[in-house]
C-alpha cells in the first residue's frame, strides 16, 4: 500500500522519539492519526506541531499497561473510523544497569510496557482489523538490540525487545493463515534521536532507575550523548514507511555493523561458542569504522 490518502493509523508512544515522527509522517501523507501516550505535555506539542501544518490528529491520553483502557481504545478507533490500516505498536521504555542489581518494579515496568503494551495491542486490534474488509499491517517496534546478544548493563531492555522480535515473527506466521489481507512487520531501530535513554521522567520519583557503579554511570551517559547526535524520528518515519510501502517485515538497520554483529551472534550460537566478549565487538566496530 503506498496510497494513504484517508486511511487511519493508531500510533502509540506517540508522544516523543519515533512515535512522533511516525504521527507526523502518516498525517503529511493525508492520514487519520490517532496518537497515544501518557506523556500528555509531548501529546499536546505533537498535536500542535500537526495542526499548526492544516493537518488533522486525535491525540489520547492511554497507559498501554492498562488491557482495558487498550480495549477502550479500540473501540473508540472502531467506532469513529470503522478500520486501521496501521498499527504501530511504538511505544517503549529503557531502564539499564547491571540485571541482578535491578529491583523488580524496574524489571516490571519494562516488560509492561515494551512486551505487555504490543500485547494489548495486538488482542484489541488484530480481531477487528482481520473484519475490517481492507488491508491493514500490524508494525511492532522492537530493536536492534531485540536481534543481537545481550549487551552490557542492558537486560530489562533487550530481553523485553528480544520478546517483542519473536511475538512479531508469530504474528506474521499466524496472520499469513487468515482470509484477510491483516499482515505484520517489525521495525527494529539503531539509533534514533529519540528520549528513551531518559525514560525514567515518565515514572514517579520515587520509582526512577539509580545506577550503582562509576561503570554503569558512563556506559548510560556514553550511550544517550551518542544516541541525541543520531538519525532523527521524522527522517526514520521516512524509512520505516519506504520499507512498508516495499512490503517488508524486517525493519533493521541498513549498515555493516549491524549485520556483521548479527552474523557474529549467530555463528557463536550455531557453533556452540559463548556469546562475544564486549571487547570482541568494540574491535569489529573500530575495523568497520576504519574501512
Amino acid at each position: 500500500m503506498s496510497d494513504w490518502q484517508g486511511k487511519v493509523c493508531v500510533v502509540t508512544g506517540a508522544g516523543s522519539g519515533i512515535g512522533g515522527g511516525l504521527a507526523r509522517h502518516a498525517a503529511a501523507a493525508g492520514m487519520h492519526v490517532v496518537g497515544v501516550d501518557v506523556d500528555e505535555p509531548g501529546l499536546a506539542r505533537l498535536e500542535k506541531t500537526i495542526r499548526d501544518r492544516g493537518q488533522p490528529i486525535e491525540t489520547r491520553r492511554i497507559d498501554l499497561r492498562d488491557e482495558q483502557a487498550v480495549e477502550g481504545l479500540a473501540e473508540h478507533v472502531f467506532a469513529k473510523h470503522h478500520k486501521v490500516n496501521l498499527l504501530f505498536n511504538n511505544a517503549g521504555v529503557l531502564v539499564d544497569g547491571k540485571s541482578w542489581e535491578r529491583p523488580m518494579r524496574d524489571w516490571r515496568w519494562s516488560f509492561e510496557v515494551n512486551v505487555y503494551g504490543v500485547i494489548h495491542g495486538i488482542r484489541s486490534f488484530v480481531p477487528r482489523m482481520l473484519k475490517q474488509g481492507e488491508p491493514g499491517r500490524v508494525v511492532n517496534t522492537s530493536s536492534q538490540g531485540g536481534l543481537m546478544g545481550g549487551g552490557t548493563f542492558m537486560g530489562p531492555y533487550q530481553a523485553s525487545k528480544h520478546a517483542v522480535a519473536a511475538l512479531s515473527e508469530t504474528l506474521y506466521a499466524e496472520l499469513a493463515l487468515e482470509q484477510a489481507p491483516v499482515t505484520a512487520s517489525c521495525v527494529c531501530p539503531a539509533e534514533v534521536a529519540t528520549g528513551i535513554w531518559q525514560s525514567d521522567r515518565l515514572r514517579p520519583a520515587a520509582e526512577r532507575n539509580r545506577l550503582d557503579s562509576e561503570g554503569e554511570r558512563q556506559f548510560h551517559d556514553a550511550v544517550a550523548g551518542a544516541v541525541a547526535k543520531s538519525l532523527s524520528p521524522d527522517v526514520f518515519a521516512a524509512q520505516v514507511f519506504a520499507a512498508i510501502e516495499a512490503d517488508r517485515f524486517w525493519i533493521v538497520p541498513d549498515d555493516e555493523f549491524f549485520r556483521q554483529v548479527l552474523e557474529l551472534r549467530t555463528r557463536c550460537i550455531v557453533e556452540g561458542r559463548s556469546p562475544p566478549a564486549t571487547a570482541d565487538i568494540m574491535q569489529l566496530f573500530e575495523k568497520i569504522k576504519a574501512g
